[in-house]
Protein backbone atom coordinates (compact mmCIF):
# COMPACT_ATOMS: atom_id res chain seq x y z
CA UNK A 1 0.00 0.00 0.00
CA UNK A 2 1.29 3.29 -0.37
CA UNK A 3 2.04 5.98 2.35
CA UNK A 4 -1.37 7.44 2.64
CA UNK A 5 -3.51 4.15 3.33
CA UNK A 6 -0.54 2.76 5.11
CA UNK A 7 -0.94 5.53 7.87
CA UNK A 8 -4.45 5.12 7.75
CA UNK A 9 -4.13 1.52 8.28
CA UNK A 10 -1.96 2.04 11.27
CA UNK A 11 -4.32 4.28 13.00
CA UNK A 12 -7.05 2.29 12.63
CA UNK A 13 -5.19 -0.87 14.04
CA UNK A 14 -5.33 0.88 17.25
CA UNK A 15 -9.08 0.68 17.72
CA UNK A 16 -10.11 -1.70 15.36
CA UNK A 17 -8.58 -6.05 15.35
CA UNK A 18 -8.34 -7.36 11.61
CA UNK A 19 -11.57 -9.23 12.11
CA UNK A 20 -13.87 -6.10 12.68
CA UNK A 21 -13.06 -4.63 9.14
CA UNK A 22 -11.86 -8.24 7.29
CA UNK A 23 -13.23 -6.65 3.93
CA UNK A 24 -11.91 -3.25 3.47
CA UNK A 25 -8.34 -4.66 4.52
CA UNK A 26 -8.74 -7.50 1.60
CA UNK A 27 -10.20 -4.53 -0.46
CA UNK A 28 -7.25 -2.25 0.20
CA UNK A 29 -4.23 -5.19 -0.36
CA UNK A 30 -6.00 -6.30 -3.63
CA UNK A 31 -6.26 -2.69 -5.39
CA UNK A 32 -2.77 -1.87 -4.02
CA UNK A 33 -1.29 -4.46 -6.23
CA UNK A 34 -3.41 -3.19 -9.53
CA UNK A 35 -4.56 0.45 -8.56
CA UNK A 36 -7.19 0.43 -10.40
CA UNK A 37 -8.27 4.20 -9.60
CA UNK A 38 -4.75 5.41 -10.07
CA UNK A 39 -5.16 9.07 -11.34
CA UNK A 40 -9.08 9.16 -10.79
CA UNK A 41 -10.42 12.14 -8.77
CA UNK A 42 -13.13 10.80 -6.66
CA UNK A 43 -15.83 12.70 -4.13
CA UNK A 44 -16.90 10.67 -1.35
CA UNK A 45 -19.94 12.12 0.41
CA UNK A 46 -20.41 9.36 3.10
CA UNK A 47 -20.90 10.54 6.56
CA UNK A 48 -17.65 11.03 8.51
CA UNK A 49 -16.29 9.20 11.10
CA UNK A 50 -13.70 7.15 12.46
CA UNK A 51 -14.53 4.03 10.70
CA UNK A 52 -14.93 6.01 7.40
CA UNK A 53 -10.85 6.15 7.33
CA UNK A 54 -10.95 2.30 6.57
CA UNK A 55 -13.14 3.38 2.84
CA UNK A 56 -10.64 5.96 2.13
CA UNK A 57 -7.69 3.73 2.84
CA UNK A 58 -9.11 1.26 0.01
CA UNK A 59 -9.31 4.03 -1.97
CA UNK A 60 -6.21 5.96 -1.60
CA UNK A 61 -4.44 2.17 -2.33
CA UNK A 62 -6.07 1.78 -5.37
CA UNK A 63 -4.64 5.30 -6.41
CA UNK A 64 -7.17 7.28 -6.27
CA UNK A 65 -7.36 10.84 -5.38
CA UNK A 66 -9.67 11.64 -2.56
CA UNK A 67 -12.21 13.87 -1.83
CA UNK A 68 -15.25 15.00 0.66
CA UNK A 69 -17.21 18.20 1.23
CA UNK A 70 -15.55 20.96 2.98
CA UNK A 71 -18.71 21.51 4.90
CA UNK A 72 -20.51 18.01 4.85
CA UNK A 73 -24.55 17.42 4.70
CA UNK A 74 -24.52 14.39 6.72
CA UNK A 75 -23.49 14.45 10.35
CA UNK A 76 -19.78 14.23 11.02
CA UNK A 77 -17.59 13.42 13.89
CA UNK A 78 -15.61 17.04 14.33
CA UNK A 79 -12.39 15.48 15.45
CA UNK A 80 -11.98 12.82 12.80
CA UNK A 81 -12.49 15.90 10.11
CA UNK A 82 -9.74 17.45 11.85
CA UNK A 83 -7.09 14.59 10.80
CA UNK A 84 -8.43 14.08 7.16
CA UNK A 85 -5.63 16.50 6.21
CA UNK A 86 -3.08 14.31 7.77
CA UNK A 87 -4.29 11.53 5.76
CA UNK A 88 -4.26 12.89 2.36
CA UNK A 89 -7.70 13.26 2.53
CA UNK A 90 -8.94 16.64 0.17
CA UNK A 91 -11.93 19.06 1.45
CA UNK A 92 -13.85 19.73 -1.92
CA UNK A 93 -15.62 23.67 -1.61
CA UNK A 94 -19.21 23.90 -2.61
CA UNK A 95 -20.09 24.17 -6.56
CA UNK A 96 -16.81 22.30 -7.20
CA UNK A 97 -17.48 19.80 -10.25
CA UNK A 98 -14.85 17.97 -11.43
CA UNK A 99 -14.62 14.68 -10.36
CA UNK A 100 -14.52 11.54 -12.25
CA UNK A 101 -16.22 9.09 -9.60
CA UNK A 102 -18.85 10.38 -7.38
CA UNK A 103 -20.15 7.99 -4.41
CA UNK A 104 -22.58 9.65 -2.69
CA UNK A 105 -24.99 9.10 0.03
CA UNK A 106 -28.45 10.20 0.25
CA UNK A 107 -28.16 12.17 -3.00
CA UNK A 108 -26.68 14.79 -1.63
CA UNK A 109 -24.48 15.77 -4.51
CA UNK A 110 -27.42 14.63 -7.63
CA UNK A 111 -26.61 18.03 -9.20
CA UNK A 112 -22.70 17.17 -10.43
CA UNK A 113 -21.78 15.22 -13.01
CA UNK A 114 -18.93 13.20 -12.64
CA UNK A 115 -17.22 12.04 -15.49
CA UNK A 116 -17.15 8.14 -15.04
CA UNK A 117 -20.43 8.17 -12.97
CA UNK A 118 -21.42 7.76 -9.09
CA UNK A 119 -22.46 5.45 -6.27
CA UNK A 120 -25.36 5.86 -3.98
CA UNK A 121 -25.44 4.00 -0.54
CA UNK A 122 -28.59 4.94 0.73
CA UNK A 123 -32.35 4.05 -0.29
CA UNK A 124 -33.37 7.86 0.58
CA UNK A 125 -30.88 9.09 -2.10
CA UNK A 126 -32.43 7.06 -4.45
CA UNK A 127 -35.33 9.54 -5.57
CA UNK A 128 -32.99 11.91 -6.67
CA UNK A 129 -31.71 10.11 -9.24
CA UNK A 130 -34.92 9.97 -11.12
CA UNK A 131 -33.71 10.87 -14.67
CA UNK A 132 -29.43 10.92 -13.79
CA UNK A 133 -27.61 11.50 -17.29
CA UNK A 134 -24.90 9.16 -16.42
CA UNK A 135 -24.59 5.63 -14.74
CA UNK A 136 -25.75 5.40 -11.14
CA UNK A 137 -25.05 1.73 -9.48
CA UNK A 138 -27.11 1.35 -6.07
CA UNK A 139 -25.26 0.01 -3.23
CA UNK A 140 -28.44 -0.34 -1.02
CA UNK A 141 -29.83 -2.69 -3.51
CA UNK A 142 -27.79 -5.80 -2.15
CA UNK A 143 -27.62 -7.97 0.53
CA UNK A 144 -24.65 -6.28 1.95
CA UNK A 145 -26.46 -3.33 2.46
CA UNK A 146 -28.57 -5.44 4.94
CA UNK A 147 -25.79 -6.09 7.36
CA UNK A 148 -25.54 -2.76 8.05
CA UNK A 149 -29.35 -1.56 7.93
CA UNK A 150 -30.52 -4.44 9.47
CA UNK A 151 -28.01 -5.24 12.44
CA UNK A 152 -25.59 -2.05 12.23
CA UNK A 153 -28.31 0.32 12.51
CA UNK A 154 -30.34 -1.69 15.36
CA UNK A 155 -27.34 -2.13 17.63
CA UNK A 156 -26.18 1.74 17.38
CA UNK A 157 -30.33 3.12 18.47
CA UNK A 158 -29.90 0.91 21.23
CA UNK A 159 -25.88 1.76 22.13
CA UNK A 160 -27.23 5.27 21.56
CA UNK A 161 -30.20 5.15 24.56
CA UNK A 162 -28.01 3.07 27.01
CA UNK A 163 -25.70 6.52 26.23
CA UNK A 164 -28.33 8.68 27.28
CA UNK A 165 -29.03 6.85 30.22
CA UNK A 166 -32.08 4.39 29.27
CA UNK A 167 -30.23 0.75 30.32
CA UNK A 168 -33.09 -0.70 31.60
CA UNK A 169 -34.90 -1.61 28.73
CA UNK A 170 -36.48 -5.28 29.64
CA UNK A 171 -40.07 -4.99 29.54
CA UNK A 172 -39.98 -1.69 28.65
CA UNK A 173 -43.00 -1.27 25.84
CA UNK A 174 -41.26 -0.03 22.25
CA UNK A 175 -43.33 1.25 18.86
CA UNK A 176 -41.29 0.77 15.57
CA UNK A 177 -43.12 2.55 13.01
CA UNK A 178 -41.73 1.28 9.77
CA UNK A 179 -40.82 -2.16 9.15
CA UNK A 180 -38.19 -2.19 6.20
CA UNK A 181 -34.61 -3.40 6.50
CA UNK A 182 -33.70 -0.90 9.57
CA UNK A 183 -37.24 -1.58 11.08
CA UNK A 184 -36.27 -5.47 10.88
CA UNK A 185 -32.72 -4.79 12.34
CA UNK A 186 -34.74 -2.76 15.51
CA UNK A 187 -36.77 -5.39 16.17
CA UNK A 188 -34.02 -7.91 15.82
CA UNK A 189 -32.05 -6.18 18.79
CA UNK A 190 -35.28 -4.79 20.85
CA UNK A 191 -36.37 -8.94 21.07
CA UNK A 192 -32.64 -9.59 22.46
CA UNK A 193 -33.22 -6.80 25.41
CA UNK A 194 -36.37 -8.62 25.72
CA UNK A 195 -38.59 -5.46 25.25
CA UNK A 196 -42.41 -5.88 24.91
CA UNK A 197 -42.71 -4.10 20.99
CA UNK A 198 -45.15 -3.01 18.41
CA UNK A 199 -44.72 -2.66 14.59
CA UNK A 200 -46.38 -0.17 12.56
CA UNK A 201 -46.57 -0.34 8.84
CA UNK A 202 -48.61 0.97 6.16
CA UNK A 203 -48.63 -2.05 4.59
CA UNK A 204 -50.28 -5.26 5.97
CA UNK A 205 -46.82 -6.70 7.65
CA UNK A 206 -48.63 -9.25 10.26
CA UNK A 207 -47.35 -12.69 8.52
CA UNK A 208 -43.73 -11.70 8.76
CA UNK A 209 -43.54 -10.82 12.68
CA UNK A 210 -42.33 -13.68 14.61
CA UNK A 211 -44.58 -14.48 17.37
CA UNK A 212 -45.49 -12.15 20.78
CA UNK A 213 -44.92 -8.96 18.22
CA UNK A 214 -47.85 -6.76 17.67
CA UNK A 215 -49.15 -5.18 14.36
CA UNK A 216 -50.55 -1.71 14.01
CA UNK A 217 -52.17 0.05 10.84
CA UNK A 218 -50.14 2.81 10.29
CA UNK A 219 -52.77 4.30 7.90
CA UNK A 220 -55.19 4.26 11.02
CA UNK A 221 -54.70 7.44 12.63
CA UNK A 222 -56.33 6.25 16.32
CA UNK A 223 -54.46 3.18 16.20
CA UNK A 224 -51.35 4.75 15.21
CA UNK A 225 -51.57 7.14 17.82
CA UNK A 226 -52.64 5.41 20.26
CA UNK A 227 -49.74 3.04 20.14
CA UNK A 228 -47.74 5.99 20.53
CA UNK A 229 -48.87 7.30 23.84
CA UNK A 230 -48.87 3.74 24.85
CA UNK A 231 -45.33 2.75 23.86
CA UNK A 232 -42.38 3.83 26.85
CA UNK A 233 -40.21 4.68 23.21
CA UNK A 234 -41.56 5.12 19.27
CA UNK A 235 -38.96 4.75 16.81
CA UNK A 236 -39.89 5.93 13.48
CA UNK A 237 -37.71 3.78 10.04
CA UNK A 238 -39.99 4.34 7.21
CA UNK A 239 -37.33 5.65 5.16
CA UNK A 240 -39.20 8.70 4.18
CA UNK A 241 -39.55 12.38 4.75
CA UNK A 242 -42.34 13.66 6.77
CA UNK A 243 -44.09 10.36 6.82
CA UNK A 244 -46.07 11.01 9.67
CA UNK A 245 -47.12 14.59 9.03
CA UNK A 246 -50.73 13.65 8.59
CA UNK A 247 -51.55 11.24 11.02
CA UNK A 248 -49.80 12.18 14.42
CA UNK A 249 -52.03 14.10 16.67
CA UNK A 250 -49.51 16.48 17.55
CA UNK A 251 -51.25 18.28 20.62
CA UNK A 252 -51.17 14.81 22.60
CA UNK A 253 -47.79 13.40 21.51
CA UNK A 254 -45.66 16.92 22.35
CA UNK A 255 -46.98 16.67 26.16
CA UNK A 256 -46.93 12.94 26.45
CA UNK A 257 -44.06 11.04 28.73
CA UNK A 258 -42.93 9.21 25.28
CA UNK A 259 -39.45 8.95 24.32
CA UNK A 260 -39.08 10.20 20.80
CA UNK A 261 -36.63 8.51 18.37
CA UNK A 262 -35.81 8.74 14.46
CA UNK A 263 -33.30 6.94 12.72
CA UNK A 264 -33.79 7.64 9.05
CA UNK A 265 -31.45 10.34 7.37
CA UNK A 266 -34.68 13.44 7.20
CA UNK A 267 -36.89 14.28 9.48
CA UNK A 268 -39.83 11.53 9.37
CA UNK A 269 -42.17 12.75 12.04
CA UNK A 270 -43.11 16.09 10.17
CA UNK A 271 -43.05 20.09 11.31
CA UNK A 272 -45.84 19.89 13.98
CA UNK A 273 -43.56 18.13 16.48
CA UNK A 274 -40.64 20.28 17.34
CA UNK A 275 -37.29 19.97 16.95
CA UNK A 276 -36.78 19.66 20.84
CA UNK A 277 -39.71 16.65 21.16
CA UNK A 278 -37.43 14.60 19.51
CA UNK A 279 -33.95 13.02 20.78
CA UNK A 280 -31.31 14.32 19.03
CA UNK A 281 -33.09 17.50 17.38
CA UNK A 282 -34.66 14.71 14.86
CA UNK A 283 -31.30 13.49 13.49
CA UNK A 284 -30.71 9.59 13.52
CA UNK A 285 -30.53 8.97 16.78
CA UNK A 286 -27.22 6.86 16.46
CA UNK A 287 -25.44 9.89 14.74
CA UNK A 288 -24.90 11.16 18.76
CA UNK A 289 -22.49 8.08 19.31
CA UNK A 290 -18.58 8.26 18.12
CA UNK A 291 -18.92 5.06 16.09
CA UNK A 292 -22.80 5.59 14.65
CA UNK A 293 -22.58 2.16 13.39
CA UNK A 294 -19.94 -0.43 14.54
CA UNK A 295 -17.06 -1.21 12.04
CA UNK A 296 -18.38 -4.76 11.85
CA UNK A 297 -21.52 -3.79 10.28
CA UNK A 298 -20.50 -1.10 8.72
CA UNK A 299 -17.35 -2.06 6.72
CA UNK A 300 -18.79 -4.98 4.39
CA UNK A 301 -21.51 -2.04 3.02
CA UNK A 302 -18.38 0.55 3.13
CA UNK A 303 -16.33 -2.03 0.85
CA UNK A 304 -19.17 -2.55 -1.81
CA UNK A 305 -19.64 1.28 -2.16
CA UNK A 306 -15.80 1.58 -3.06
CA UNK A 307 -16.33 -1.49 -5.47
CA UNK A 308 -19.30 0.38 -7.34
CA UNK A 309 -15.95 2.67 -8.58
CA UNK A 310 -15.16 -0.23 -9.86
CA UNK A 311 -17.90 -0.97 -11.96
CA UNK A 312 -18.33 2.59 -13.22
CA UNK A 313 -14.96 1.88 -15.40
CA UNK A 314 -16.75 -0.41 -17.17
CA UNK A 315 -17.41 0.77 -20.85
CA UNK A 316 -20.99 1.70 -21.92
CA UNK A 317 -22.35 1.44 -18.85
CA UNK A 318 -26.47 3.09 -19.71
CA UNK A 319 -27.15 5.92 -18.36
CA UNK A 320 -29.55 5.67 -15.18
CA UNK A 321 -30.15 3.48 -11.81
CA UNK A 322 -28.04 -0.05 -11.94
CA UNK A 323 -27.85 -3.07 -9.63
CA UNK A 324 -24.43 -3.98 -8.19
CA UNK A 325 -22.43 -6.87 -9.89
CA UNK A 326 -23.85 -9.86 -7.75
CA UNK A 327 -20.17 -11.00 -8.58
CA UNK A 328 -18.66 -8.26 -6.44
CA UNK A 329 -20.96 -8.83 -3.36
CA UNK A 330 -20.33 -12.34 -3.46
CA UNK A 331 -17.03 -12.27 -3.31
CA UNK A 332 -17.26 -9.36 -0.31
CA UNK A 333 -19.50 -11.59 1.77
CA UNK A 334 -17.40 -14.26 0.96
CA UNK A 335 -14.41 -12.23 3.21
CA UNK A 336 -16.68 -11.29 5.47
CA UNK A 337 -17.86 -14.29 6.16
CA UNK A 338 -14.61 -16.41 6.28
CA UNK A 339 -12.32 -13.58 7.99
CA UNK A 340 -14.88 -11.57 10.37
CA UNK A 341 -16.41 -11.51 13.50
CA UNK A 342 -20.16 -11.18 11.77
CA UNK A 343 -20.28 -14.91 9.94
CA UNK A 344 -23.32 -16.10 12.12
CA UNK A 345 -24.72 -12.37 11.68
CA UNK A 346 -24.86 -12.89 8.03
CA UNK A 347 -26.33 -15.80 7.66
CA UNK A 348 -29.07 -14.29 9.71
CA UNK A 349 -29.87 -11.33 7.39
CA UNK A 350 -28.98 -12.98 4.47
CA UNK A 351 -31.22 -16.38 5.54
CA UNK A 352 -33.59 -15.58 7.98
CA UNK A 353 -36.87 -16.07 8.02
CA UNK A 354 -38.03 -12.57 8.81
CA UNK A 355 -34.53 -10.51 9.79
Amino acid sequence: MNAQAEKIREYLEQFYSPEEWPTLRWQAEEWSKTLPLEGLRVLDGTPIYRNTLGKYMALLAAGAEVWVPARPGMPSDSATMHQLEEFGIHRAPRGMDDFDILLDCSGQFCELHPRLGAAELTRTGVHRYVHPHHPVILADSGRIKRIETVLGTGEGFFRALKQLGHTELKGQRLLIIGFGKVGRGVLHQALKEGMNTTVADVEDKRNMLPEGVRFVDATDMDALNTAILSSWCTVTVTGRISALRRVLKAELIIPSPVLLANLGVEDEYGAAIPEWRVLNRKKPLNFLLEEPTSMRYMETTMALHNACALELLTADLPHGCLLPFSDVEERLLHVACSSGLIGPDVKLVTEGEWV
